[in-house]
């Protein structure tokens, strides 16, 4: 009787020990970094060698050539494999992507002022540089992964001059194999940016003979400037295909154009120029 108290509890035990062994059939992918991904190859692009891949966890990831060694289909394990590493997150391929985020920028201007028998002096000599904090806005489209193409406009926050925008062209290359989590790339952008402020001259006062003293006049100028720029940008990677970028860029004054709002017959002799730098976090989803 003993005996078979004892199998009747016994048999549970023996029953689990049974399912725990039933083996388990996966497909394995070995990345580039060391780390082995377990799951389901749900397509294989023999042209390229991409892959798309679901781990156990149901989670999608979509693998360049580049970024695993090699590949096996329906491997058998004895045991249900741990792997709750995210390992490298799935990055976009031809997606849109669609961007918020703040600029703050170090925008340079250089008068040109060219002093004559009127304007004497400006009080504006030399580059300056105001540092706007701007909203940015913007979508592109990825090609082939490593090649991004879009547009953005950035409008002013806080400081800066009175009135400032920026309206940009983008390309970037990511050139880090992606292998991790964090993608480094080089952004290219042209761009062209409005902005007005008050400047200050000083000029003859003609009223006041035979003793001539200078006057200080002020103008409200506009000042539209089309720019090149070149630095460089990280990405960390996050879920769904979204990620963070920060990105550091110089830009140099291609062109520039002024106007003055005035009732004076004749104005200061300027040829602005432009060059600058600007710092840019942004959320892309």
């Amino acid at each position: 009787m003993k005996s078979l108290v004892f199998l009747l509890l016994f048999i549970p035990f023996l029953s689990a020990a049974q399912v725990a062994k039933k083996p388990v059939v996966y497909d394995v992918v070995h990345l580039k970094t060391g780390k082995i991904l377990f799951g389901e190859i749900l397509e294989f692009n023999q042209k390229d060698g991409d892959l798309t891949f679901r781990d156990e966890y149901n989670r999608m990831y979509s693998l360049s050539r580049e970024m695993y060694d090699y590949f096996e289909e329906d491997k058998v394990y004895q045991k249900r494999v741990k792997n709750v590493d995210s390992l490298v997150r799935a990055r976009k391929i031809d997606e849109l992507d669609f961007h918020v985020g703040l600029n703050t920028l170090m925008a340079g201007y250089d008068q040109g002022f060219i002093a004559d028998d009127y304007y004497l002096q400006s009080y504006s000599n030399g580059m300056y540089f105001y540092t706007p904090i701007c909203l940015s806005l913007g979508a592109g489209k990825y090609v082939h992964r490593q090649h991004y193409i879009g547009a953005s406009v950035d409008l002013k926050a806080i400081g800066g001059p009175i009135t400032f925008t920026q309206y940009s062209a983008h390309y970037r290359f990511q050139y880090d194999g992606m292998k991790n989590n964090v993608a480094r790339y080089i952004p290219i952008s042209i761009g062209v940016q409005n902005s007005s402020d008050i400047e200050y001259f000083d000029v003859t006062d003609l009223t006041m003979p035979p003793f001539p003293t200078t006057v200080r006049k002020e103008f409200e100028t506009n000042v539209t400037s089309l720019n090149l720029g070149i630095g460089h940008g990280f990405s960390f990677i996050g879920k769904d295909l979204h990620y963070f970028n920060l990105e550091f860029l110089l830009y140099k004054g291609l062109w520039a154009k002024h106007s003055m709002i005035s009732n004076e017959l004749t104005l200061p002799n300027l040829n602005y120029q432009a060059a600058g730098a600007q710092l840019k976090l942004s959320y892309h989803f």
